[in-house]
């Protein structure tokens, strides 16, 4: 393959291997486009992973608040073959997209037209999916609906949550990367993502972590894979909000009221919830550090106490 001029759009971590992997390929990145900085409430600068990699390795990398018409021209003043975009985070311009040679190619975390959007992978585990995948395509000014380019599938795994799921899509994605820009360069596209299986999945909201314990131990269990990283599946037990990490479920038939303690030890916490219960492993009470159930168990706290008193009453 001729060596390509590029600009790179991405943000976060898992953006910067498609970036290297293009990099590596010896295609020349011209322009890396990402997310601004942002600040802690103590002041602390916080640049995102794709800004501190060009940082580190001198690649010239442009931090738009906002694709205003300077901002459009200073990128269309470079003479680019492609665009290659993986969790920028904003949409691109329509000037931009025609102003490249080839168009632009976008990696997004679904099997297109399924799960358009920008929370596909959360949106597989919280509806249960037996599968997900990748898909690369040429976008246009629409929401994840240019032609395709490759796809490949993926099995999810019941120990898998969404930052497990991220890291395998973008591994695998990053190894087919030759494949889709030659794919794009020649023009050879794939049915499919105009057809009536379109579904979407909107960006995660914070009302979205909340659940009651009448819900089905899987769907519980689906929801806290999903939200592991933000917004952190919560409920109330025993009075106490908390939020729950990581859990398992079993599923068994008991006509003890939901939401109590059906077990408590250094080895497991087991809460009911409608058709069984779910197993505890990582949770966070409000305003404390994320711990374990054996954390938990080792303590003094008041809500240690709480458990064992509810679990002796049952």
């Amino acid at each position: 393959m001729n060596k390509l001029k590029i600009i790179f759009f991405g943000s976060p971590y898992y953006s910067v291997p498609l970036l290297e992997k293009t990099i590596e390929l010896g295609h020349e990145v011209s322009l890396v486009v990402s997310q601004g900085t942002t600040k802690t409430r103590r002041g602390k600068i916080i640049k995102t992973s794709v800004h501190q990699y060009c940082e580190d390795k001198n690649i010239n990398c442009l931090l738009p608040t906002q694709f205003t018409d300077s901002i459009n021209k200073e990128i269309m003043s470079l003479k680019y073959d492609l665009g290659i975009i993986y969790a920028y985070g904003k949409l691109v311009p329509k000037d931009i997209i025609e102003h490249s040679n080839f168009g632009i190619m976008n990696l997004h975390c679904s099997l297109l037209p399924s799960y358009r959007g920008a929370a596909p992978i959360q949106h597989a585990l919280i509806n249960g999916e037996d599968y997900t995948g990748y898909t690369y395509f040429r976008i246009n000014e629409l929401l994840d609906e240019g032609d395709i380019i490759l796809q490949e599938k993926y099995k999810i795994l019941q120990s898998d949550n969404c930052l497990s799921i991220q890291d395998s899509l973008t591994a695998l994605a990053v190894s087919n990367l030759s494949v889709a820009i030659s794919r794009i360069v020649d023009g050879k596209f794939l049915d499919g993502n105009h057809s009536e299986k379109v579904s979407y999945a909107n960006k995660i909201q914070k009302k979205d972590s909340i659940f009651d314990w009448d819900r089905d131990v899987v769907s519980i269990c689906n929801r806290i894979r999903a939200l592991s990283t933000w917004p952190i599946a919560r409920a109330n037990l025993l009075g106490e909000d908390i939020k729950i990490i990581e859990a398992n479920y079993v599923q068994q038939d008991h006509d003890i009221t939901f939401g109590m303690v059906k077990a408590f030890s250094k080895d497991e916490l087991l809460v009911t919830a409608k058709g069984g219960y779910i197993s505890i492993n990582k949770l966070q009470l409000e305003g404390k550090k994320i711990i374990t159930n054996r954390d938990l168990f080792n303590s003094n706290s008041e809500f240690k106490d709480k458990l064992l008193n509810n679990l002796a009453q049952n």
